[in-house]
């Protein structure tokens, strides 16, 4: 018995077909040619029949092979923002606009109330509001995101719901679980919504057929990409965490509770199990290893092992301005000192990652949040092990990484959930496999601590 995960990404369609106890049974990709439609600044568009012919594309070359085609559930992930029109009988009426696109500035400072003060043109709602007043479309006419019309594709009818984590954009109340009471929503031009893993129908039985497959094959809610990865990353109880490094830091873990931060630095996703998935975005990151140390990565883990802790101060960012775990437009990352290079450098950068990762995880208890004793990692920085130890120093907490941190892994748990009608958390458990643990060394002279502090300080001082 097997799950199929679709991820539908800006670049490219993925596959992966996974079995009931988490293993890949095979993984295929296949790129999407043109990945932006406008030549404008600003505008970022796609044409969905690119969507539905790479997927047909994927599912000849993986379901090529006989023993691959006993899938029983089929999700999908996509982009969070992406957005287009649809007639009622499917046809496409317009370029997607993608998550990235902004055009619709104008749109989105009419929609600051319903999200709570800030919104913004990527959203997808200002942008159907774009659509409504620039594009010469039928009143009718629907507004799916690019996980919805994957799902009719599949299913071969309009008639499906979207998922709440795709609708957060839209303007999903996420308490109730379906659209907002807003003027601003066109209702009759959207689909129900419902929660990610719940059985949205069947594939279509021509599909089935074409590429050999069970005569039944559920189809299951999927939801964003982030929210994907983050059900493959391992993290499915309360006070689970998970923590993504690549260019930059995101955070996100279940919380009983919804988290209120009032300068903006928490938001919200809500989980298909109940619980509130608060989480955060720094500036900060592996950005500034890959500016400074491309291709020598190696070379400083190694020499990187002998400088002592504490040696250089860095705030390991490359832009002005942070989001977490901080606020501020005018935040210069600083180096202390000045002339940092070289080995010193890249493990300024490393602790300096792990100080943000400790202070926002001060933040999320501050603000009520349970922090257990483990933190599931993903992102490009886990190949760093002296960076992975480092964290699981500071953090004095087990660093563990799973085997398929990726969000088709995620959908296809999202599959199998809906699949045997158990909870995500369950399925996750179950399906998902550690690669790695790091466990924290004891900082007997408690250099980490003072180190902590005095970036704290720097951090402090750049503040005011």
């Amino acid at each position: 018995m097997a799950f199929l995960g679709i991820d539908l990404g800006t670049g490219g369609v993925r596959c992966a077909l996974v079995e009931e106890k988490g293993a890949i049974l095979a993984e295929v990709s296949k790129p999407i040619d043109r990945q932006n439609l406008s030549l404008e600044v600003g505008k970022s568009e796609q044409d969905p029949l690119d969507w539905t012919r790479s997927l047909e594309a994927a599912f000849d070359e993986l379901f090529a092979f006989p023993s691959n085609r006993n899938v029983h559930a089929i999700a999908v992930d996509s982009t969070s923002g992406t957005i287009l029109p649809v007639s009622r009988a499917g046809k496409v009426l317009g370029p997607a606009l993608m998550h990235n696109d902004m055009r619709a500035v104008q749109e989105a400072e009419s929609c600051n109330e319903l999200f709570g003060g800030t919104c913004s043109p990527t959203f997808s709602l200002p942008k159907i509001l774009w659509m409504q007043g620039n594009c010469k479309l039928p009143d009718d006419c629907l507004f799916l995101h690019a996980t919805d019309f994957l799902n009719a594709w599949l299913a071969g009818t309009m008639a499906i719901p979207t998922d709440f984590t795709n609708a957060m954009k839209t303007g999903v109340d996420l308490e109730a679980e379906t659209w907002s009471k807003s003027s601003l929503i066109p209702l009759f031009q959207l689909p129900p919504v419902v929660r990610p893993g719940k059985i949205i129908g069947d594939l279509e039985t021509s599909k089935s057929k074409r590429w050999g497959l069970p005569k039944k094959v559920v189809l299951v809610a999927g939801s964003t990409d982030s929210n994907a990865a983050f059900f493959a990353s391992g993290a499915s109880q309360k006070g689970d965490w998970s923590s993504t490094i690549g260019s930059t830091l995101a955070i996100k873990g279940v919380s009983s509770k919804k988290l209120s931060d009032s300068e903006g630095r928490i938001y919200e996703h809500k989980h298909p199990d109940g619980f509130w998935l608060p989480g955060g975005a720094s500036n900060a990151g592996g950005e500034i290893i890959r500016t400074h140390f491309s291709g020598r990565e190696p070379q400083m883990e190694s020499k990187a092992q002998s400088i002592p802790i504490g040696s250089s101060q860095v705030y390991p960012s490359t832009r002005t301005g942070e989001r977490l775990p901080f606020t501020s437009s005018s935040f210069r990352p600083f180096l202390s000192p000045k002339e940092l290079s070289g080995p010193k450098l890249y493990r300024g950068c490393l602790e300096g990652i792990a100080f943000i990762e400790a202070m926002t995880f001060s933040l999320l208890r501050s603000l009520g949040g349970e922090v257990g004793e483990k933190i599931y990692a993903t992102g490009g920085m886990t190949k760093s092990s002296l960076g992975m130890q480092i964290r699981a120093n500071i953090l004095q907490k087990c660093i563990l990484v799973p085997s398929h941190p990726h969000s088709a892994m995620g959908s296809a748990i999202l599959a199998a959930s809906g699949f045997h009608k158990h909870s995500v958390g369950q399925i996750s458990e179950s399906m998902v496999s550690i690669g790695k643990r790091v466990y924290p060394v004891d900082d007997g002279d408690h250099s980490y601590k003072e180190s902590f502090l005095k970036f704290r300080s720097l951090c402090n001082k750049q503040l005011t």
